[in-house]
């Protein structure tokens, strides 16, 4: 598996976007690209908007392609609190792998799409539209109202979430206040979307304190 580090920044400005008709991208064994919180700018709604950007872009260009959260790690040494800084990518499996059986079910996952990435202040342990989780596809489905359920753990008080969903050609943006939350809560959130037209769907949610998470798209084509 692979997929762009660093999208669109370093070497790789430029990057996926310029290979993106090509066969190796094309492929399903291409994830897609990887995700942290850079650009971080605290006058703004979010961090890491380059990659959220890309993931939007990607899911329009019209193929299955999902965003991993990733890390850069230069140097350990024996006092390094690493876990801290560190995205972490939640996946939906029904047991933890045994390591000496090899990767091939976490290949598994990330290649479906089942799995969300997240700072680690806020998680979400289910989402889903009509019932349809992220990297599922809705079939047979009046888009015009869409069942979305979710649920939300998170550790500082959240500020909102978005429902983000795009047609092919535009990305549209829901937003939805949760700014009435308090410290290490958990909570459910249940509502009628209209996703007329789209051929995708997501979420974000973010902190107080710019802290977040995202799912991967649920495709309605």
């Amino acid at each position: 598996m692979a997929w762009t580090a660093h999208a669109r920044i370093k070497s790789s400005t430029g990057f996926p976007d310029a290979y993106k008709d090509t066969p190796f991208f094309k492929s399903d064994r291409f994830l897609g690209a990887a995700w942290k919180a850079m650009p971080a700018d605290y006058s703004r709604d979010t961090l890491g908007w380059r990659v959220l950007d890309l993931l939007d872009d990607m899911a329009n260009w019209g193929r299955a392609k999902y965003v991993i959260g990733e890390v850069d790690i230069f140097k350990i040494f024996s006092d390094y609190e690493l876990f801290g800084a560190m995205n972490i990518n939640y996946m939906k499996m029904n047991e933890v792998p045994n390591y000496k059986n090899g990767w091939q079910p976490v290949l598994d996952v990330l290649r479906s799409g089942s799995f969300f990435v997240t700072t680690g202040e806020v998680l979400i342990p289910a989402c889903s539209f009509s019932g349809k989780e992220s990297g599922e596809r809705l079939s047979r489905t009046d888009l015009s109202k869409v069942a979305f359920k979710v649920d939300l753990e998170w550790t500082y008080p959240l500020s909102h979430m978005e429902i983000v969903s795009g047609d092919g050609s535009h990305v549209f943006r829901e937003r939805i206040d949760l700014s009435d939350t308090t410290q290490f809560g958990k909570s459910s959130l249940e509502r009628t979307v209209d996703l007329s037209g789209r051929k995708w769907a997501r979420i974000e949610i973010l902190d107080i304190a710019k802290n977040g998470a995202f799912t991967q798209p649920v495709w309605t084509h």
